[in-house]
């Protein structure tokens, strides 16, 4: 038996205590709850309650989407400034045929077209950040919190296996369970207070996307990030021709403003993002998520003071590793489409740093049942 101290606030002034039972068993959590307590939940989850977690909405008037309104609007000024004013001047559509430059003229044409595409890939996974769910928890029995819930999965075979967490609360012996949501949470799974559910995998909640980033738009994002770094770069470093033309020689004042601006926004971003996007590189070939960066961050340092960074599910080769975030086929690593999801995708996680695992409840029952140490 174990004593547990819980408390709420769902109106800033209740508190109330409670006894749990816990009975661990190699391949199942028995979890009962004392009629107080079960009075409390039904109360607190129930439709009509003030604190019933449920999916934000998304309007496009809420006070969450206006940064996503702002990068639309930079990446506006940006294509304003590069479309019309620093292509045209390559093109020399002021100019008669016979007297335009064919160089320049068709360096126009190939900056143009290089510029529309990687713009719309960057839309497209810009879009679909935004918009794709990043994965919940499901709502299959093994993970739900009542007395008959056991671990069990589905394999690629289609057999029942046993379902087991390497991670567990900070006491090692627990399962981790989300008070919100009131379910058992797979390995790498988080709670988004600002999305109101658990996300899969759960990478970061990012405020430029008015998403989470977890299992099933990780690639849109890491993609929406190296298209960043794709078009701010291309601008900064090919209309910065047209900047100075616009110094050196006489031009219409808001020509010349349109540019500078456009040029400076670009180089601006292209920094900031390059080194963003770099980090993402960083904990794809780690394996890691930024939760699980910033957990271990936090963590003392170990032999030679440095932090330990290695992660448990970081793969054997680099192909492995980006495999794992851009899908197995490299013809479609660039392209903003996901492979088909397999089998318990985003639930289970090969475990491949077996020296980074700490000992805890799944360690020392996984041998006690037949299959237990599935993960």
């Amino acid at each position: 038996t174990r004593g547990l101290s819980a408390s709420r606030a769902p109106t800033g002034q209740t508190t109330f205590e409670t006894w749990l039972r816990f009975d661990f068993h190699p391949t199942a959590l028995a979890f009962e709850m004392s009629e107080p307590l079960e009075q409390e939940f039904a109360s607190e989850f129930s439709e009509e309650g003030s604190d019933a977690p449920s999916e934000p909405s998304r309007s496009v008037f809420d006070a969450r989407s206006l940064p996503v309104i702002f990068i639309w609007m930079v990446m506006l000024i940006i294509s304003s400034a590069y479309l019309l004013f620093h292509v045209p001047r390559l093109l020399q559509w002021d100019l008669p045929p016979s007297h335009r430059d064919d160089e320049m003229t068709q360096r126009g044409l190939v900056e143009l077209c290089v510029y529309l595409v990687v713009s719309l890939l960057w839309s497209i996974c810009y879009a679909r950040s935004v918009f794709c769910s990043p994965g919940g928890i499901p709502d299959s029995p093994e993970f739900l919190i009542d007395d008959d819930a056991r671990n069990t999965a589905t394999n690629q075979d289609g057999n029942t296996v046993v379902y087991s967490a390497s991670e567990t609360k900070k006491d090692g012996q627990m399962r981790r369970y989300c008070k919100w949501c009131w379910k058992l949470k797979p390995d790498r799974c988080h709670h988004c207070r600002v999305c109101a559910s658990c996300v899969l995998k759960m990478d970061h909640h990012c405020p430029w996307i008015y998403n989470c980033v977890g299992y099933r738009n990780h690639k849109y994002f890491f993609l929406l990030l190296f298209y960043s770094v794709a078009a701010t770069w291309l601008v900064a470093t090919t209309m910065v021709e047209s900047v100075d033309n616009s110094i050196q020689y006489d031009t219409p004042f808001h020509v010349m403003f349109m540019l500078l601006f456009g040029e400076t926004l670009a180089c601006s971003l292209a920094v900031l993002v390059t080194l963003f996007f770099s980090f993402h590189v960083w904990l794809m070939m780690k394996g890691m998520t930024t939760i699980e960066f910033c957990e271990k961050s936090g963590q003392k340092p170990g032999k030679g003071g440095k932090v330990d960074f290695s992660s448990r599910y970081q793969k054997a080769t680099y192909i492995a590793s980006i495999q794992e975030v851009l899908g197995r086929n490299p013809l479609l690593w660039l392209i903003p489409v996901r492979e088909p999801e397999p089998p318990n995708g985003g639930v289970i996680f090969e475990i491949t740093n077996l020296s980074s695992v700490k000992k805890g409840w799944y360690q020392q029952f996984s041998d006690a049942g037949s299959g237990a140490s599935q993960t």
